[in-house]
């Protein structure tokens, strides 16, 4: 009754102005005040929302602690948090720093890229760093603190808000034992039957992939490419290692198995609240591959045993002479001139194949690989 009477004395645009400007942390507290406060808060928070910071403090604590206060300093309710570290950080404790500030309902997912980019929190200075690894590191242990230390001890946090969404993580298994067997149709399984539980439709809005260097993501997206929707969009980095939890304290690891990969998957909520629009996903794929000169069709192929290589002729579409690859290189090189000096080439090959989920019907898949000139 009195906070009631509190609204209707300073109005709800003046509430409204006050809760804005509130840490995270208290802008939850108001809005389990009463109803009408947190109509008022839901109102603040109607729109997804990302906060992300970064800190080169050389202490993993308190870099952690200035990412927490700097992306928590205003409105929001966190659905996820990804937090990037550099080599110099311990990734396991890294990760219980993060998990323990948000709690086991917070999907969470830390992982080691090869760099960051974002604002500081203390400066608010945009900087992008690439950690500075080389071989004269390694080469000179008696070196003293070098740069490349300071550089590689940077934490950066990213924590969002997608009102009608739900979000977890699912884990890519793999045996550990040999032959190490990766089960990918137990993870686009787990993936669909997430989906179809929040959405009702087996394909998520997008999904986030974090992947160590031997999962075979190659095989992994073409299945993934099969088996979701055109609409789903799918990104992520497939050379980290990475800790995760999916928020509902599930444990899914075993003895036997170990995640290669994990996905942080994002499904639209069939029963969100009323009012709340539809949050659309983007991605702009930049190959940094651009054609040069006509199209060519292959005309033989032959593997050459024991080297991965591929000896092949091939004719250019409209005419019928089959010519050699040198030949096929001197008529690039024609094409480009002096526009670039040392230029490197790929042929990009279109395969179709068979391909199927679990016990299901199987079908086609067409998708395109590319593969380095080496001469």
């Amino acid at each position: 009754m009195t906070s009631r009477n509190g609204i209707d004395l300073i109005g709800e645009d003046l509430l409204q102005n006050i809760v804005a400007r509130l840490p995270a942390t208290s802008f939850a507290y108001a809005a389990c005040v009463n109803r009408s406060w947190n109509v008022v808060c839901e109102r603040v928070l109607s729109r997804p929302k990302l906060s992300s910071a970064c800190s080169f403090n050389p202490s993993l604590q308190i870099a952690v602690e200035e990412v927490l206060d700097k992306v928590l300093s205003e409105p929001i309710r966190p659905h996820f948090a990804i937090a990037s570290i550099g080599p110099s950080f311990n990734l396991q404790e890294a990760h219980q720093l993060v998990t323990t500030k948000f709690g086991s309902q917070v999907p969470v997912i830390t992982n080691d890229p090869s760099g960051i980019i974002g604002r500081d929190a203390l400066s608010d200075e945009f900087k992008e760093i690439q950690w500075e690894i080389t071989e004269e590191d390694d080469d000179m242990p008696d070196s003293p603190p070098a740069v490349s230390e300071t550089a590689n001890r940077a934490v950066m946090l990213t924590v969002g808000f997608l009102p009608g969404l739900k979000v977890t993580t699912i884990p890519l298994l793999k045996q550990v034992e040999e032959p190490q067997i990766v089960m990918v149709d137990k993870f686009v399984t787990d993936i669909r039957e997430f989906s179809t539980s929040v959405s009702g439709s087996k394909s998520p809005a997008a999904i986030i992939m974090f992947s160590d260097f031997q999962a075979g993501m190659k095989a992994v997206m073409e299945k993934m490419d099969y088996a979701m929707s055109p609409e789903t969009v799918v990104v992520g980095d497939s050379g980290c290692q990475f800790q995760h939890t999916d928020g509902t304290n599930n444990i899914t690891v075993t003895e036997e198995h170990v995640p290669a990969a994990v996905a942080l998957v994002f499904s639209v909520d069939r029963n969100k609240r009323p009012g709340v629009g539809k949050t659309q996903f983007h991605a702009i794929l930049s190959s940094g591959l651009s054609p040069v000169g006509p199209t060519y069709k292959a005309a033989s192929v032959r593997e050459k045993h024991g080297e991965s290589l591929t000896w092949l002729t091939a004719r250019r579409d409209g005419s019928r002479e089959n010519i050699d690859g040198e030949t096929v290189l001197n008529q690039v090189y024609d094409e480009l001139g002096d526009r670039i000096q040392f230029p490197t080439f790929y042929i990009g090959v279109t395969k179709k194949r068979k391909c199927s989920v679990g016990q299901e019907k199987v079908g086609h898949i067409t998708s395109l690989a590319f593969h380095e000139v080496l001469g």
